[in-house]
């Protein structure tokens, strides 16, 4: 049941959203910054009251106008001065951490790109028009150039999209990409939807498109995910910039990207990246860091906490990019690593690189044998978002190594893991990077010691 009112919105939270109240409880409202009133309309969702800006009565001045009209879908923060982004996100991560007497603050590195700084983008397909109001900055937005078909319904020519925030299963469409990618990746998008679209695909038989591109070499790879398995193939050599190219059967049964029948492909299976000085190649399917140049300052900032000769471990390694920036400094560096092709990688990357004392292992980190960690000075950890699993956290409260790097994309799960390890661990560094800026997300580094017995 949907409920509309005013509100005014007092803080943001660590999902991103604006919090107000209403009748005793919280309600999150995306769209909204400190200090603003406006017309809501709420619902309850995941024992949550989430809300919709339908007007905005009373604007902050730090308000700004978005740079695209999807920007709740992608980037809802495009509506803040970039300033004030870097002062909530060092504020949030600050507040994740002020339990700890004896934790440093927090300090923030901004970024340096606002857009078009994403190496990999995931796009869906529409082909009809939205049937609800999209509210942005005050004006009621409705897709242009839409038709009505035989039975009445509104129907429009197929068209990148991204699902609507709080909107279910529908759509927003995307004439010209999105403003987080390059305009190489967004050409290369739409040049593919050009081609569906003429070959009459209707988006019921899509899923998703998958761009990636190295910001080093500029190549792209593109992988799409069709929902029926007679796909009939089409050209794409004539794209340029396009390196390589996938269609995927991916069973309805997941909304997920998944690769249930490989169809066809098309050029190179891979890309390579400049990356503190070494050269790092990762597959279509590999895992990789989306910014590149905050990531090279945050190997500045973990390799200053390697003592040097240090024996490293890395978990969560993927195709080994962390324990290869580090192998000059240290004695050696061992990563381990669940994905197959992904340690591949890293092996490869090794020696691509001369790189002698790097060894990679694939196995998953809660189930490596936790004697792996006697004798060794530094731990690396870069998990998942869903943080380190308790088996990995068993390890480390039983060997204790005397250093810890623990690089994060969710500070709330990085959080919840330090609090397992503070009575054995001191917190020496505490940083955020603006890897994801007009977004609410941000990369978070702590670099940890043994407490002194």
């Amino acid at each position: 049941m949907l409920k509309t009112f005013s509100m005014y919105a007092e803080k943001i939270a660590h999902n991103g959203a604006a919090v107000g109240s209403h009748e005793g409880k919280s309600v999150y409202v995306h769209g909204m910054l400190p200090g603003e009133e406006g017309v809501v309309e709420v619902q309850k969702k995941h024992r949550l009251y989430l809300g919709t800006l339908k007007e905005l009565t009373h604007a902050s001045p730090r308000r700004k106008n978005p740079e695209e009209l999807h920007y709740l879908s992608c980037s809802p923060w495009q509506v803040m001065e970039y300033p004030l982004q870097a002062e909530l996100k060092q504020g949030l991560l600050q507040e994740l951490f002020h339990y700890y007497a004896d934790a440093p603050k927090a300090t923030f590195v901004p970024a340096s790109q606002f857009y078009g700084y994403r190496t990999k983008i995931e796009f869906s397909f529409s082909d009809r028009a939205m049937s609800d109001r999209v509210v942005v900055d005050q004006e009621v937005l409705r897709p242009a150039g839409r038709m009505c078909d035989m039975e009445g319904e509104h129907t429009m020519p197929l068209s990148l999209a991204f699902h609507v925030r709080g909107g279910g299963s529908a759509r927003i469409p995307l004439p010209k990409g999105c403003v987080l990618a390059s305009e190489e990746m967004n050409r290369v998008a739409l040049a593919i939807t050009e081609r569906l679209r003429a070959l009459g695909h209707p988006a019921s038989h899509l899923k998703t498109l998958v761009i990636r591109e190295s910001k080093s070499s500029g190549k792209l790879l593109a992988m799409l995910y069709a929902k029926k398995e007679d796909l009939a193939k089409f050209s794409v050599d004539d794209i340029s910039g396009l390196s390589g190219f996938f269609a995927f059967y991916s069973t309805e049964r997941s909304p997920a990207s998944v690769e249930t029948k490989e169809l066809w492909r098309w050029g190179e299976d891979m890309l390579f990246e400049r990356v503190s000085g070494l050269d790092i190649g990762y597959s279509r399917d590999a895992f990789f860091q989306n910014n590149i140049p905050l990531f090279e300052k945050v190997m500045e900032s973990i390799a200053s906490c390697v003592p040097d000769d240090a024996r490293v471990v890395e978990l969560y390694a993927g195709v080994g990019t962390i324990g290869l920036c580090l192998a000059e400094k240290a004695a050696s560096v061992h990563g381990v690593e669940i994905v197959p092709a992904a340690t591949a990688a890293a092996k490869h990357n090794a020696e691509q690189n001369g790189i002698t004392n790097y060894v990679a292992e694939c196995i998953p980190a809660e189930k490596m044998d936790a004697r792996l960690l006697d004798g060794k000075d530094v731990l690396i950890l870069d998990p998942p978002r869903s943080g380190l699993h308790p088996k990995v956290l068993a390890m480390i409260e039983e060997k204790r190594p005397q250093t810890i790097i623990y690089l994060s994309c969710n500070p709330e799960t990085q959080a919840r893991d330090y609090s397992q390890l503070s009575a054995l661990y001191r917190i020496d560094k505490l940083t955020g990077f603006d890897f994801y800026p007009q977004t609410p997300h941000l990369e978070s580094l702590l670099c940890l010691s043994l407490r002194e017995a």
